[in-house]
């Protein structure tokens, strides 16, 4: 069990009545501290050298923020695709959508007539194989949802940077990967355990990040770009949910993503003047039993009261 470190309380007075000021930035912008630059510019090598990325870590802690933050750098256009235990081979490949005719009649010599027709298949890409011709950027997210079969697609295109079309409609026997087309692809370990596990021949084909979750510092810093909260009400929630995580060993856990619902949460409370200590209180403990129903509601309170605020390193 790690120990989070005791620094002094946070004052509650310091946010003022009704945490009336504690939206002082835009939401929705990215965090960019010196550890996610790191892990972005360590995928970034991979990715100019053709190699593709895999972002594996639990739910929660901002695998597709950093698959896209990733793709954006890169200055191509993305896709996104979202692995289910739906999809299937057609849905990288392609598939048929219908048939077209034409028919030619030739009067040249009007007492002779030729007719000649033409039939053709109508074919579309899929997201995949679109990228691959464009030289776009494709995300994979959450790809072990689906099946191997569906994902042994991939093994020609991380290796040869071959996507085979399996049936020739689309006049294409293979698709050759455009010198720009690039790939990330993530995945949550814990997810279909035992079910649809990534087979290692996919795995050697791609340099993986484990990505185990981030300092408070950065967490603090993701949860206000994101929300819009001040620093010190950031640095708060972040140790209230971690310090719940660090003392319960339960599958469902609160994550980064439960720091930011309570965050966005509190940010609108704010904005209407709604929001004291003990509302406070309740939204967390409304996300996080929400996510976790077997912590007890005193456990969350003892957190809230008991929470600290972590200084910055550089303070």
């Amino acid at each position: 069990m790690s120990v989070i470190p005791r620094i002094p309380p946070v004052d509650v007075a310091e946010f003022g009545p009704a945490f009336s000021s504690i939206a002082t930035r835009k939401p929705g912008t990215f965090c960019d501290t010196a550890e996610v630059q790191d892990i972005i510019g360590r995928g970034r090598r991979c990715l100019d050298a053709g190699v593709a990325v895999h972002l594996s870590g639990p739910a929660g802690i901002g695998k597709t923020a950093l698959a896209i933050r990733m793709a954006a750098e890169i200055g191509r256009p993305m896709a996104l695709l979202t692995g289910h235990e739906g999809l299937s081979s057609k849905d990288f490949v392609g598939q048929e959508i219908g048939h077209s005719e034409s028919v030619v009649v030739d009067k040249y010599i009007q007492s002779v007539r030729r007719k000649q027709t033409q039939r053709r298949v109508d074919w579309r890409d899929a997201m995949l194989a679109e990228a691959m011709r464009e030289g776009h950027t494709l995300i994979y997210d959450e790809f072990t949802r689906a099946s191997p079969q569906a994902n042994v697609v991939l093994l020609s295109v991380l290796e040869e940077g071959l996507l085979v079309s399996g049936g020739g409609q689309s006049g294409h026997s293979y698709v050759r990967a455009h010198p720009d087309f690039r790939i990330i692809l993530t995945s949550n370990p814990s997810d279909y355990v035992a079910v649809n596990a990534a087979p290692d021949a996919l795995l050697d084909r791609m340099v993986t990040f484990r990505l185990d979750g981030y300092s408070p510092e950065t967490e603090a810093e993701i949860l206000r770009a994101t929300t819009g909260i001040d620093a010190k009400l950031a640095r708060r929630i972040v140790a209230i949910v971690r310090h719940i995580r660090a003392e319960h060993d339960e599958a469902l856990l609160p994550s980064m993503r439960t720091s930011i619902l309570i965050g966005r949460i509190i940010a609108h409370a704010a904005l209407t003047d709604t929001l004291d200590e003990e509302r406070f209180r309740v939204v967390v403990s409304d996300v996080i039993r929400g996510r976790a129903p077997d912590i007890a509601p005193d456990t969350v309170v003892r957190a809230v009261a008991q929470s600290t605020v972590p200084q910055p390193k550089d303070a």
